[in-house]
């Protein structure tokens, strides 16, 4: 079975038509990995990349909103995700190649819920909502850390997709970073995201979230501790790097991985308060 809806009306009609081999897919990228593993054999294709009218991003006064057929390349153009939205920039700037982002859309790579799926991670920092529709037409709105349930598992059910993402307005610092695998390509082998508001000059609430360290983003309250009620000037790295390294140990204690994991996010997470102090001054 193969369906390439148009429109929202075409979707929902090729939705009643899914069933538990089915994938719907917009650039495909992550499809095609799992093809050439031999993952899947026996499936069929929802493919709605003719879409337009889900290929956006718009504001209002409280929330940015965004498609889920924007592409990986889309977002590093536009302009407010660049300014306002830093996390989703880097996130996407730094997925896989040219050729990758081209064709990787922000909706497959939250579907697909990856450990390492960086613009998953940089939603989980911002606190987005995710909108879901149904092969009725009928729409619901869950928070992302609802929506990811585990490794590459999400609570979308048989006839259902994500249709929106909604991200809050706020007065904001926030920034992503990641140590990957290969130099052209880089796949997360640990990612840090990272969004905070000020009060009076000292960090107040703040969300830290690292990547590719569990089967879906792990909320790091150590590091978010170093953080809180002080100035960026203020937070001393080396506690920071302390914290980073119990954090990982925390979360995967007898992973092989751990060993390599721990040393990497101590340098990661000096490129994080460098990121966030120069937001700062801007």
């Amino acid at each position: 079975m193969f369906y390439a809806p148009e429109n929202e009306i075409e979707l929902i009609e090729s939705l009643k038509l899914a069933d538990d081999k089915t994938y719907i897919i917009a650039g495909g990228t992550d499809l095609i990995i799992k093809l050439k593993n031999r993952k899947i054999i026996d499936y069929s294709i929802i493919d709605i990349s003719k879409m337009q009218s889900w290929n956006y991003l718009t504001e209002d006064d409280d929330n940015y909103y965004i498609g889920p057929l924007i592409t990986m390349t889309e977002l590093c153009d536009n302009d407010t995700v660049k300014e306002k939205l830093p996390a989703i920039y880097w996130a996407a700037k730094e997925l896989g190649s040219t050729q990758i982002r081209n064709k990787a859309t922000i909706g497959g790579n939250i579907s697909n819920a990856s450990q390492s799926a960086d613009t998953l991670l940089s939603l989980y920092a911002y606190d987005a909502k995710i909108k879901i529709i149904n092969s009725l037409g009928e729409e619901k709105i869950v928070g992302i850390e609802d929506f990811v349930v585990g490794r590459e598992k999400t609570i979308l059910n048989l006839g259902e997709a994500v249709k929106e993402i909604i991200i809050k307005k706020k007065d904001r610092i926030s920034t992503f970073k990641k140590v990957g695998s290969r130099k052209a390509v880089t796949i997360s082998k640990v990612s840090c995201a990272v969004e905070l508001l000020k009060k009076d000059e000292l960090v107040g609430n703040i969300r830290v979230f690292l990547g590719a360290v569990g089967i879906k983003p792990v909320r790091a309250e150590l590091l978010e501790a170093e953080f809180s009620g002080k100035k960026l000037s203020d937070v001393s790295l080396d506690r920071l790097r302390e914290a980073a390294f119990n954090e990982v140990e925390k979360a995967i204690p007898t992973r092989d991985s751990r060993f390599y994991k721990r040393v990497a996010i101590e340098g990661l997470i000096e490129e994080v308060l460098g990121d966030l102090m120069r937001y700062e001054k801007l």
